[in-house]
């Protein structure tokens, strides 16, 4: 695969974040299915007044549960969308906002007591995802957490996938094992891992993985 071609597969999947923003907002503002993971994350920060890294946020969907759990939180809420950016700051009006791609979290300096990924991996390759982590250790204070959320399964089976809106984007599957073992090289173990069947438009269900982690 040349790196052109999976550049490729990055930019239609971050034009179609922009293009469903209002969509996946109707969506997902009020869904309810991983409110005790959020929970279980806010419970785990060492701090009550954490500085909490939120990568791929969407329009402010888990900020906004996590603050009503905690309104003590210090959010700084990233995307790659600026639709997505744009709403999520309308739904939370007093955290800081950046449009960013994850892949460049270098131009992040600071330390967190918690960093949430929900649903950020599956648009990352396995080499970025492996990056991905590594930042995440990089950014985490000591005692830090960290949420990960994403669809087990064979990477062989990733694919552009298209949504009920038309707009496709590329679904990258990555294998919990390999996912754990990366975590453990950069010094980081698992709290916990919570699996939650939800069930598709079309009927059909999936498994939707999350894993706490602490540094």
């Amino acid at each position: 695969m040349s790196f052109t071609r999976k550049e490729d597969r990055y930019i239609e999947t971050h034009k179609t974040w922009n293009n469903i923003a209002q969509l996946y907002e109707d969506e997902f503002m009020d869904f309810g299915l991983y409110d005790d993971t959020y929970k279980k994350f806010c419970d785990l920060l060492s701090k009550q007044d954490a500085a909490v890294l939120e990568i791929g946020c969407g329009p402010g969907n888990i900020t906004r549960h996590i603050l009503e759990i905690n309104p003590n939180l210090k959010v700084l809420a990233t995307d790659v969308s600026k639709k997505m950016i744009d709403l999520a700051k309308k739904n939370n009006p007093h955290i800081e906002t950046t449009v960013l791609d994850c892949r460049n979290l270098k131009r992040i300096d600071n330390k967190y007591d918690g960093i949430i990924c929900g649903f950020t991996i599956p648009y990352l390759s396995k080499p970025d995802c492996m990056k991905l982590i590594y930042d995440c250790g990089k950014l985490l204070a000591n005692d830090g957490i960290l949420y990960l959320s994403f669809i087990s399964g064979n990477p062989e089976k990733s694919g552009f996938i298209t949504g009920n809106s038309g707009y496709r984007s590329y679904f990258y599957y990555h294998e919990i094992n390999t996912i754990r073992r990366e975590l453990e090289l950069n010094q980081m173990s698992v709290v916990d891992i919570i699996e939650k069947n939800y069930k598709k438009s079309d009927n059909t269900s999936e498994t939707h993985t999350i894993i706490h982690v602490k540094k």
